[in-house]
C-alpha cells in the first residue's frame, strides 16, 4: 500500500514537474522555466549582479529582443512590458485595472487583502478611491490651503538653511520631512512630532529597501519565508510593518478619544463610518487608506527635489538660468502654483528631471482580468503585468538625445511650456495616482524657494555622483550642498 502511494507521488512529481515548465501557446519570451520556482532564480541573480529588478527585466528584454518579457515565479506568470504602445494598452484598458492579491501584496497592505485604495481591487476601490479624492478636496487638498501649507514648509526650510548655511546640509532628508509634515496634517489633523517623524521615515526608507518591484524573492518564492526568514526580507518587512501599523493606529484612536480638533482625513472616515450602512468602513480599511496616502507621496516628492537640487548643483549654468527667470518674473516674493505657467524654463527642468531620472522606472503590478493579445503575444487570463516607464524616457527614437539633460526639449518654438505623451510620472489612466496636484505643487513652489535665495555648491569640492540607487524607486544617492544666500 505505501509502496503504491510512493510510486504514485513520484509520478505526480514527476509530471507536474514537466508540466511546470512548458509555457502557454504565443506566450511572450524569455528565461526558460524550472520546477517549483519557474525564471526566479535567474531573474535574482541578474537583480544582483545589475543593482536592480528593473535593469534585470531590461537587459533579460533585450537579450530576448522584445516588448513584452515573459517570466514565471513559483507561483505566477510575471509580464513586463516596454515601449509607448504597450505601456498606454496596460495603463488604459479596463482589463489590466485590477491588482494581484499575492503575497507582495499582503505584505504591502500590513498582512490584509483587498483592502486600502492602492491594491484593493472591484467596488471597494471605487468606493473609497472616489470617497478618498473627495474628501480630501473637502479638507483642502488641491486648493489655497494645501498651497499654504507648502508656503509655510519651504519657509521653515529655508529658515534651517538661514540657520545653517555654515554648515554642509543634506537637503533630501530635510524635504522628505517637509512632504511628510503636509501630509499628515491632511491625514491626521496636525503636525507630526519631529521624532516621530523622523522615525516614520526611517521606517519607510528601510521598507523600500526591503521590497522590490515584482515583490523580490518573497513573492517569486513564498515559501522562502519559512526556510529564510531573515534572509528573505520577511523579518524585517514584518517588524516594520508593526511598528508602522502602530504609528496610524494611534492617530486613529487620538481621533476616537477627540484629542484632535477640526477636520482631517481620519476625522471624516471616522464620521462616515457611523453615519454609512457600508460594510467597507472599518477602521483595518482606514489604516491602509492612510499608509496609500503617505506612502504614495513622500519619498517620490523628496526623491525628485532630490534629483532637481543635485542638477542644478552639477549645472551651475542651468541653476543661473533659473534664478534670472525667477528674479526677473517674481522677484522675491514667495512662489505660488499660478508661477508656473510664467516661469517657462523653471517648469521644463523640473520635467526634464522627471525624465532624465524616471523617480518611478516600473510602474505595477496589475492583475489581467482575461486572455488579453499584447504586441502580438496571447497573455493568459490572471497574470500579474509590471510596466517600464524608464526605458520610454530614454528611448532615442522619441527624444533624440536621451542621454543629454535639456530642459529646452520642453519648450515649443513659441516659447511656451510643452508637454511630452511619452511620461508617466503619476500613472494614467483610472489608476493615476491621486496626489499628483500636492507633488507638482510641493516640487515647483519649493525648487523655486530655494533657489530665489541661495546659491546651491558644492560642499567638498568633489561633485557627487547623480547615478541613481534604483529598488522601487529611483533615488538620489546621499549628497550634501553648501547653500550661500544670494543677494
Amino acid at each position: 500500500m505505501i509502496s503504491t502511494f510512493l510510486v504514485l507521488f513520484a509520478v505526480t512529481l514527476i509530471l507536474y514537474m514537466f508540466v511546470s515548465t512548458i509555457k502557454p501557446k504565443r506566450f511572450p519570451p524569455g528565461p526558460v522555466w524550472y520546477p517549483f520556482i519557474g525564471s526566479s532564480g535567474i531573474l535574482q541573480k541578474l537583480s544582483k549582479q545589475l543593482g536592480s529588478e528593473f535593469k534585470a527585466c531590461l537587459e533579460l528584454s533585450r537579450q530576448y529582443s522584445t516588448n513584452v518579457l515573459g517570466l514565471k515565479t513559483s507561483s505566477e506568470l510575471l509580464i513586463v512590458v516596454f515601449g509607448v504602445k504597450n505601456v498606454r494598452q496596460v495603463f488604459n484598458n479596463s482589463e489590466f485595472d485590477s491588482r494581484p492579491h499575492n503575497f507582495f501584496s499582503r505584505l504591502r497592505c500590513l498582512g490584509l487583502t483587498n483592502r486600502g485604495i492602492t491594491f484593493a481591487n472591484g467596488e471597494i476601490w471605487k468606493e473609497h478611491r472616489q470617497f478618498t479624492v473627495k474628501n480630501l478636496k473637502h479638507v483642502g487638498y488641491g486648493k489655497t490651503r494645501m498651497e499654504m501649507e507648502i508656503q509655510n514648509e519651504l519657509s521653515k526650510t529655508v529658515e534651517f538653511i538661514k540657520k545653517n548655511n555654515s554648515q554642509s546640509i543634506n537637503l533630501v532628508n530635510l524635504l522628505s520631512e517637509s512632504v511628510m509634515n503636509v501630509l499628515w496634517t491632511y491625514v491626521a489633523g496636525e503636525p507630526i512630532k519631529e521624532d516621530k517623524l523622523k522615525y516614520l521615515l526611517d521606517l519607510f526608507r528601510k521598507r523600500g529597501k526591503a521590497f522590490s518591484v515584482g515583490g523580490g524573492l518573497l513573492n517569486q518564492i513564498p515559501w522562502s519565508r519559512f526556510v529564510i526568514p531573515e534572509m528573505s526580507g520577511y523579518t524585517l518587512i514584518t517588524k516594520i510593518n508593526q511598528e508602522i501599523s502602530q504609528i496610524i493606529e494611534e492617530a486613529i484612536e487620538k481621533h476616537k478619544t477627540k484629542q484632535v480638533e477640526g477636520k482631517d482625513f481620519i476625522y471624516l472616515f471616522l464620521e462616515e463610518m457611523n453615519t454609512t450602512k457600508s460594510p467597507t468602513f472599518t477602521e483595518e480599511q482606514l489604516k491602509i487608506v492612510c499608509l496609500d496616502l503617505l506612502i504614495a507621496g513622500s519619498h517620490t516628492t523628496s526623491n525628485l527635489l532630490g534629483f532637481a537640487f543635485l542638477k542644478a548643483l552639477k549645472s551651475p549654468d542651468i541653476q543661473e538660468k533659473i534664478y534670472n527667470e525667477i528674479n526677473s518674473l517674481i522677484g522675491d516674493r514667495m512662489p505660488c502654483w499660478n508661477d508656473s505657467n510664467r516661469l517657462i524654463y523653471t517648469s521644463a527642468f523640473i520635467q526634464e528631471v522627471h525624465r532624465y531620472y524616471t523617480i518611478v522606472p516600473m510602474a505595477g503590478p496589475r492583475l489581467l482580468q482575461r486572455d488579453t493579445c499584447i504586441d502580438g503575444y496571447l497573455v493568459p487570463e490572471g497574470s500579474t503585468i509590471l510596466i517600464s516607464l524608464a526605458d520610454i524616457c530614454h528611448d532615442p527614437e522619441l527624444w533624440g538625445d536621451p542621454h543629454v539633460f535639456r530642459p529646452e526639449r520642453f519648450i515649443d518654438e513659441r516659447g511656451m511650456l510643452k508637454n511630452s505623451d511619452h511620461m508617466y510620472p503619476f500613472g494614467l489612466g483610472r489608476r493615476r495616482c491621486p496626489g499628483d496636484s500636492l507633488a507638482k505643487s510641493f516640487i515647483f513652489i519649493t525648487l523655486v524657494g530655494i533657489l530665489q535665495k541661495y546659491r546651491i555648491q558644492c560642499s567638498n569640492g568633489t561633485l557627487p555622483s547623480d547615478v541613481p540607487s534604483i529598488g522601487i524607486l529611483s533615488s538620489p544617492k546621499p549628497y550634501t550642498a553648501e547653500f550661500t544666500l544670494r543677494k
